[in-house]
């Protein structure tokens, strides 16, 4: 298509600059590098543009008196153009991307449009103008990238892809559901302190952390709970990890805590700074849902409240709570730093053994005081 011929090797490189911009030290260098992640989410709604068939590739026209050429920019130009230098710089082997980025990314290696060592990086310039390489206008380099880029993701590889993480993402959520409705059920307890937190690092540490080592302080947190009073109270849970563009690698956990204190803004306090302080000795950093001010936000906004202490029979908290739990199994992950196979990104307790056994519960009147036709029907 418009002639481009791009049978060279491409060779992608990670390029640092190495001027006196450098980052110098490792709080700066940290930040740095989190700054080459911050256009995934853009690169992921490019293509998903494309793939709902927004046009591109500027229209050559000329003014009908002045005779003077212009381009016209069409959506997917007006939107993305001037943003694809930042995103071909923002390449790094070192990360697993999702299906779309990785799209993206395959086909500028096609295209040989990586920076090539020893050579003029190449960039994108204005429409019109031509590359000092091969004479091609940028106009017409964009185009084609946008026709490879669609005509990917009509593939069959693509498309199945798409399907396996949507079956993964379907089966995690089935789990943690399931998981939820045997806590509150006759053989968990009637009561649980639901407590959400996210779990991260302060920003001088968060270019260094591998996915090894915040699993290792995953495994530390809850594997904790043998011996520690605070971690103790941990009788099941739901984790996952993401990657963020700014935050780096953190984890998200709603913890269902034994419900013998219904200070759940406390205890989350508490757990935070155990993770923040002995858990990754000094580095880490939290954010609580369960802080006062952010629970009446969460019902005044209509989102529901699914933290704090949540009873078997209190319909509209446990619907919350699984909209929550529902969140952590979400398909789109735009990113993740290439691992080992045995790391898993979304982690599950068990549910415990009941300890002893309570007065039998009235399912059906449950059911009838809920109004849910769902519910009723599992439960009979």
């Amino acid at each position: 298509m418009n002639g481009i011929n791009t049978n060279e090797d491409g060779l992608k490189v990670f390029i640092r600059p190495e001027d006196d911009s450098s980052p110098q030290d490792d709080e700066t260098i940290a930040e740095y590098r989190i700054y080459r992640l911050a256009h995934l989410d853009m690169i992921e709604q490019f293509v998903r543009d494309i793939e709902k068939g927004w046009k591109g590739g500027f229209i050559e026209e000329s003014a009908r008196y002045s005779g003077m050429t212009n381009y016209r920019e069409q959506y997917l130009d007006k939107h993305y153009y001037r943003l694809v230098n930042g995103w071909i710089r923002c390449y790094s082997s070192l990360l697993r991307y999702s299906a779309r980025i990785e799209t993206f990314y395959d086909v500028i290696e096609e295209m040989n449009l990586f920076d090539r060592l020893g050579q003029i990086p190449f960039r994108f310039g204005e429409p019109g103008e031509r590359d000092a390489y091969r004479g091609i206008r940028y106009m017409d380099w964009f185009g084609e990238l946008i026709e490879r880029i669609r005509e990917r993701c009509r593939s069959r590889e693509f498309k199945e892809r798409e399907r396996l993480r949507m079956i993964n993402a379907k089966r995690n959520e089935e789990n943690v559901l399931a998981m939820e409705e045997e806590m509150f059920s006759e053989e968990g307890r009637s009561r649980w302190l639901i407590l959400s937190l996210t779990l991260n690092y302060k920003t001088p540490y968060r270019g260094n952390i591998t996915p090894e080592i915040i699993r290792m302080h995953r495994d530390k947190l809850f594997g904790s709970r043998r011996s520690n009073k605070l971690t103790a109270g941990i009788k099941s849970y739901a984790c996952r990890m993401e990657q963020g563009s700014k935050s780096g690698l953190h984890l998200h956990v709603i913890l269902f805590y034994s419900a013998d204190s219904n200070r759940d803004e406390l205890i989350a306090r508490q757990m935070g700074e155990y993770w923040e302080n002995e858990v990754t000795e000094g580095k880490g950093d939290y954010w609580s849902s369960n802080t006062g001010w952010r629970k009446h936000g969460y019902a005044r906004y209509g989102h529901g409240l699914g933290v704090g202490q949540i009873n078997w029979n209190d319909f509209e908290k446990r619907e919350a709570l699984r909209r929550n739990l529902i969140y952590l199994t979400k398909p789109e992950q735009y990113l993740m730093t290439k691992m080992e196979s045995d790391i898993r990104t979304f982690t599950m307790g068990r549910v415990p053994q009941k300890e002893r056994e309570g007065r039998p519960r009235r399912k059906l009147a449950l059911a009838e005081a809920c109004g849910s036709n769902l519910l009723l029907d599992k439960l009979t």
